[in-house]
């Protein structure tokens, strides 16, 4: 195994803790965690790792928020006009919150941590969560952890860019700040 305990240890940990909707980059360090992978063993290994820690992660949210769903509902109660749209909003996700889940994982990234709470706080079917949630998930670490090892020999030249970007931009609006004021001089 080419990879490191420690490195290893801390994809665990953004793979667990980005659930909870901490923006810690988590697609970022699983493209990366690909791009290290030496070996085809070392890529199963990663992707089994940072899979176990989304999921015991979607779990833990899923846990909290299904923990604190009575305060929360009661908090709802004291206003007539939140509690028709918590009860509509339940409603609505029972219908359709087994694709949205699914597809939380790996398609809308940013949807994935709030619909972990809104299945805490509305109850949902923990078997059918984990289900549609652990399948969304392989999938995501797969295909991003891939894309990693299929580039891994251009990574440096996309962090770079990545690293790069902003300075570009800030470039580009001083050429369009200077154009203009040139413009309105002349």
């Amino acid at each position: 195994m080419d990879l490191s305990s420690n490195l290893s240890l801390f994809f665990f940990i953004i793979a667990l803790l980005s659930p909870f909707g901490i923006p810690l980059g988590a697609t970022f360090v699983i493209i990366a965690a690909g791009s290290l992978s030496g070996s085809i063993d070392d890529y199963f290994f990663i992707v089994t790792l940072i899979f176990f820690g989304l999921v015991l992660g979607d779990i833990a949210a899923y846990s909290t928020a299904s923990y604190f769903e009575k305060a929360f509902a009661e908090k709802l109660q004291k206003n007539e006009k939140f509690e028709k749209k918590y009860e509509s909003g339940k409603d609505l996700f029972y219908k359709y919150g087994a694709f949205g889940i699914f597809l939380s994982r790996f398609v809308l990234l940013g949807f994935g941590a709030p619909l972990n709470y809104i299945s805490g706080f509305s109850k949902y079917s923990f078997g059918k969560f984990i289900a549609y949630s652990a399948s969304g998930e392989f999938l995501y670490v797969s295909i991003y952890a891939y894309i990693g090892f299929i580039f891994k020999d251009s990574w440096e030249s996309l962090y770079d860019l990545i690293i790069e970007f902003p300075y570009i931009i800030l470039l580009i609006l001083l050429a369009v700040f200077a154009f203009y004021q040139l413009k309105r001089y002349l």
